[in-house]
C-alpha cells in the first residue's frame, strides 16, 4: 500500500495503525500538498454491506463536525472496492503516552486537557453524535498543548440505537459508563462519565476501577464508588475532586447535564473567565413560574351550578379514580405475592462450565441447564479462538436459580496493533515505545559499523506493520564497531614470565587457568602447549591458556661453538642463539677486533645453533646439532 495513490490524489506514506474495521495511513494530499490521515476499510470487509454501511455512517457523522478540538474529516470516497475516509493529520502523541511517561499530570494541565475534550464533545453532542469510546488512546495532544478528540469509529447518531442487537458492548471497559456496562442505551452523558474517568487517571496516574477480568471491571463501574482522587494525590483540590466525581456519578441524572457545563467548571477552576448565561431548560417538568391560583368566591345563596365546568367534571371523576387506584394497588399486591412465591420456590441449578466453548454451544449448554445468557462482553484475546468463551460470571459449579442470566466474556481473536519503528533508537526508549503499543520485547546483540552501541540495528516484525497484540518484537542491538582480532604469538617452550611479556606486547593476557603435565621433551616450568595455538585470533584483552611441563624434561647435550671476530679495529656485539625445544639466547657479549674464542653451548634434543655478529637478522655461522 505504501507509495500507492488513493482516490487519484492521496499518496500513502506510512501506516499509522489499524483496528478491526480499517487500516490507518499517513498520506500526502498531492492537490493541496499537505499531510493527511487516510482510513481504509479492510479488504476482508469490502463484501460485507453491514461493514460498509457502518464505515460510511462514521464518515457522514463526523464530517458534520468542524471544531478545533475534533479531528476534522476532509474527504470520503470509493475507488474500486476500496472505501476510504480522509482526515486531518495531527502531529503529536496520544494522552495515554503522556500519562505513562509522567505518571500523573500537573493539575492545571489535566484540567485544561479535560476542558478541551469537553469543548469538542459539546460540539459533537450538539450535532447529535455520541463518541462512545472516549479514552486516553483516542485523545491526541500536540506539542503546543492543543487537544484533538479522535476516532469516532464507533460513534452513532443519538437518535439511532446505541447498543447493537447482536449483543456486542462497544467501548473500552476501564472507561465504561455504568449504563454501557449494563448494556443499556448510551447517550451524551456516557461520554461525560468517560471524561471523568480520563481526568481521574490524569491526576492520579491510575484508572478508578481495575480487576482481573473485563467483567470484574464492568461490575465495579455499576456497583462501586471510586476512591476519591485526593486519596491518591493529596494535591487534588476539593473543587477538582467535585468536578471529577460529579462527572462519574452512576446515576445519569446526577452527572453534568452537558459537556459544556463541565467545561465551564473546568475553566473556572483554572481561573478563566466564563459565560455565566443560564440556558433555558427544555425539560417540561423543570421548575417554572406559573400564574396564581384561580379563586372564585360564591355570593350568598349562589348555587353549585355556578361552579366552573372543569370543577364539576373533576367531582364526577373522583369516585372512578378512587376505584382505579384501589384496583391497581390490589393488583400490585397480588403480583408481588406471586413474584415472591416464585422467587423463593424456584429451584436452584448448578452453573455449567462453558469456557472455551463457542458462543453458540455455550448458549445451548446454558439453555439445557435452564439458564439464560446476558449480553456478552467481547474482547481481543490472542490465546482463545475467535467466538470462544474466555470466562464466565458466575464461575462454574456455583449454584443459582433457574433462569439466572450468565455473563460471558467472548474472544474476538487476537487484536492487531501497529509495531512502532524503533530502528536506530536507544534500547531503553525503544522498549518503552514497544511496550506502550502492547507488545513484548526480546533483545539480542551484534556488532555494527554504523549504529552506535546501545541502539537498535534491526527489528522483527518491521516497524509500521501490523502484528498481534502481546506478541514479541525481536530487536538486534548494536555492540558498537567490532574490534579487530589480535594474532596469537607462539609461547611454547617459554617460561611463564617470558610468555606473559610476549602476550602483553600484543595486548593479550596469560590465563590464570594453568595446567601441568609430565614431559620428557620440555624442561620443567616451560610451556608445553597453548590455547589458542600460534597464529590463532583473539580480541584485545583476550586470555591464552597454557600447559606447563612438570619435567623431567630432555637430557642436556653440549656443543663447542667457535667464533672469530673481524679484524677491523672495531668492537663487535656477539650473540649465540639456540633453537631446540625453544628459542633462547645462550650467549651475548661484546668482543674486540680480531678476537677468536670458543663457547660450550647446552642444548636439548636436536636443533640449531646460530652465531650473530652486530646484525641480529643475519647469522654469520649456523650449525645443526643432534
Amino acid at each position: 500500500m505504501i507509495g500507492n495513490l488513493v482516490g487519484n490524489r492521496y499518496e500513502i506514506i506510512s501506516q499509522l495503525g489499524g483496528g478491526g474495521m480499517a487500516l490507518v495511513y499517513k498520506a500526502r494530499d498531492t492537490l493541496l500538498n499537505r499531510q493527511v490521515t487516510v482510513k481504509i476499510l479492510r479488504s476482508e470487509h469490502t463484501g460485507d454491506e453491514g461493514f460498509i454501511s457502518n464505515f460510511r455512517k462514521e464518515a457522514q457523522a463526523v464530517a458534520k463536525l468542524s471544531h478545533p478540538n475534533i479531528v476534522n474529516v476532509y474527504d470520503v470516497g470509493k475507488e474500486g472496492d476500496t472505501q476510504f475516509i480522509v482526515m486531518e493529520y495531527v502531529e503529536g502523541r496520544n494522552l495515554k503516552q503522556f500519562i505513562k511517561e509522567q505518571g500523573r499530570l500537573p493539575l492545571n494541565q489535566a484540567a485544561d486537557i479535560a476542558r478541551q475534550i469537553c469543548d469538542g464533545l459539546q460540539d459533537a453532542h450538539t450535532n447529535g453524535i455520541v463518541h462512545r469510546d472516549i479514552k486516553p488512546h483516542n485523545i491526541l495532544v500536540t506539542d503546543n498543548g492543543k487537544v484533538k478528540v479522535a476516532d469516532f469509529g464507533i460513534a452513532q447518531i443519538m437518535s439511532s440505537v446505541t447498543l447493537t442487537n447482536s449483543g456486542t458492548i462497544v467501548g473500552s471497559v476501564h472507561y465504561f459508563s455504568p449504563e454501557q456496562a449494563r448494556g443499556d442505551a448510551t447517550g451524551a452523558k456516557s461520554d461525560i462519565y468517560a471524561v471523568g474517568v480520563v481526568l481521574y487517571e490524569m491526576v492520579t496516574g491510575k484508572v478508578p476501577f481495575e480487576g482481573e477480568t473485563p467483567i470484574a471491571v464492568a461490575l465495579k463501574h455499576i456497583q462501586e464508588k471510586p476512591l476519591p482522587p485526593s486519596k491518591l494525590n493529596a494535591q487534588v483540590s476539593p473543587e477538582l475532586e467535585r468536578i471529577i466525581l460529579r462527572a462519574m456519578e452512576k446515576e445519569v441524572t446526577m452527572r453534568y447535564k452537558t459537556a459544556g457545563d463541565m467545561a465551564r467548571d473546568l475553566r473556572k477552576l483554572n481561573g478563566e473567565s466564563v459565560d455565566n448565561t443560564i440556558a433555558v431548560d427544555s425539560d417540561e417538568f423543570a421548575t417554572r413560574v406559573m400564574g396564581g391560583p384561580l379563586i372564585i368566591t360564591k355570593g350568598k345563596g349562589q348555587e353549585d351550578d355556578d361552579e366552573p365546568a372543569y370543577r364539576k367534571k373533576r367531582k364526577k371523576m373522583r369516585p372512578l379514580v378512587k376505584m382505579v387506584i384501589v384496583t391497581i394497588i390490589l393488583g400490585l399486591l397480588a403480583g408481588a405475592g406471586y413474584g415472591l412465591n416464585w422467587f423463593f420456590n424456584v429451584p436452584e441449578v448448578r452453573v455449567p462450565d462453558v469456557r472455551n466453548m463457542s458462543l453458540e454451544d455455550a448458549r445451548k449448554k446454558l439453555q439445557e441447564n435452564k439458564l439464560d445468557l446476558e449480553i456478552p462482553v467481547w474482547i481481543n484475546n490472542p490465546d482463545v479462538p475467535q467466538n470462544n468463551v474466555i470466562s464466565q460470571e458466575p464461575a462454574p459449579n456455583g449454584k443459582v436459580r433457574q433462569g439466572y442470566k450468565i455473563l460471558l466474556t467472548v474472544s474476538q481473536g487476537p487484536g492487531l496493533a501497529t509495531v512502532p519503528d524503533v530502528v536506530k533508537k536507544e534500547l531503553e526508549a525503544a522498549t518503552v515505545e514497544i511496550e506502550n503499543a502492547e507488545f513484548k520485547v526480546f533483545p539480542s546483540e551484534d556488532f555494527s559499523s554504523d549504529v552506535p552501541a546501545g541502539s537498535v540495528i534491526s527489528q522483527t516484525p518491521e516497524g509500521n506493520t501490523q502484528a498481534v497484540k502481546g506478541s514479541t518484537v525481536k530487536l538486534v542491538v548494536s555492540k558498537g564497531v567490532e574490534p579487530k582480532p589480535v594474532v596469537v604469538p607462539n609461547i611454547v617452550g617459554k617460561s611463564l614470565e617470558e610468555a606473559s611479556a610476549v602476550l602483553e606486547a600484543v595486548k593479550l593476557k596469560l590465563s590464570s587457568d594453568i595446567t601441568q603435565k609430565a614431559s620428557t621433551e620440555y624442561l620443567s616450568g616451560t610451556i608445553i602447549s597453548q590455547d589458542p595455538a600460534e597464529n590463532g585470533e583473539l580480541q584485545k584483552g583476550g586470555e591464552v591458556k597454557v600447559t606447563l611441563s612438570k619435567g623431567p624434561g630432555p637430557e642436556p647435550k653440549t656443543a663447542r661453538v667457535g667464533v672469530e671476530i673481524p679484524n677491523d679495529g672495531l668492537t663487535h656485539k656477539v650473540k649465540i642463539v639456540v633453537n631446540d625445544i625453544s628459542t633462547r639466547t645462550a650467549y651475548e657479549a661484546e668482543h674486540n677486533s680480531g678476537e677468536v674464542f670458543t663457547k660450550i653451548v647446552t642444548y636439548y634434543n636436536s636443533g640449531k645453533i646460530q652465531v650473530f655478529i652486530d646484525d641480529m637478522s643475519k647469522p654469520v655461522k649456523s650449525q645443526l646439532v643432534e
